[in-house]
């Protein structure tokens, strides 16, 4: 249990999203209540960095590059009782909440928390119970459906493939963002538009963005 004087071991997989000023990840190297441990943009190598130093508590973004951060959170659940996982999204839509919890997750925070509720989190999931973000907590309840989020229909990889075409990544970006073929990437996109019942991937921004899963850009 966490208490006065005891420090949560502390592993954190970020994207470019989440924490690139540094903030986040000052506030928590810099706190006596978080012993910072490990660090990696990579879904991969968090997998293996949770084994090797058995963190308590793994910081994982929803959009980070590689497997993906629902499945290094299913695999790092399965694979350790010791090291609980938390997930951040700077999006404000319920369905990152909803994956992650049901991949195992103990907590889940949004990047616009401020660092009191981030340590909040930590501290209460490391005591065993669930925390969830006051600022999306009131948006997953009652659960989500595919009605009111038909991305939900997708598979966390889909929803990977199906974000990146959203924002405007050609085949060739994202089979590298992901580190999968550009012809598994083409199939996705197939199944993706099936599901959503869509019929190119200008209808597939439209969508994305009217169901929060990108934001538009405002031009500089």
């Amino acid at each position: 249990m966490l208490c006065a004087g005891s420090s949560s071991r502390l592993t954190m997989i970020p994207s470019a999203k989440v924490g690139n000023d540094g903030v986040i990840q000052f506030g928590l190297i810099n706190n006596d209540l978080v012993q910072f441990i490990g660090f990696t943009e990579s879904s991969e190598e968090a997998i293996k960095l949770t084994k090797s130093l058995q963190p308590d508590i793994v910081l994982i973004d929803a959009h980070i590059d590689g497997v993906g951060s629902i499945e290094a959170t299913k695999r790092i659940t399965k694979m350790t009782h010791n090291s609980a996982v938390i997930g951040i999204s700077a999006l404000d839509d319920p369905i990152y909440p909803y994956y992650f919890f049901n991949a195992g997750a103990k907590g889940f925070i949004h990047a616009n928390d401020q660092m009191n509720d981030f340590l909040e989190a930590i501290q209460t999931v490391k005591q065993g119970r669930i925390y969830q973000s006051a600022l999306t907590n009131a948006q997953i309840q009652p659960p989500i459906s595919s009605k009111s989020q038909p991305f939900i229909l997708l598979t966390e990889r889909e929803l990977q493939v199906a974000i990146l075409t959203a924002q405007g990544d050609d085949l060739s970006l994202i089979a590298k963002k992901l580190g999968i073929s550009m012809k598994s990437i083409q199939a996705y996109k197939v199944r993706i538009l099936e599901k959503l019942n869509l019929s190119n991937d200008v209808e597939l921004s439209h969508s994305a963005i009217k169901y929060n899963l990108i934001r538009i850009r405002n031009a500089d």
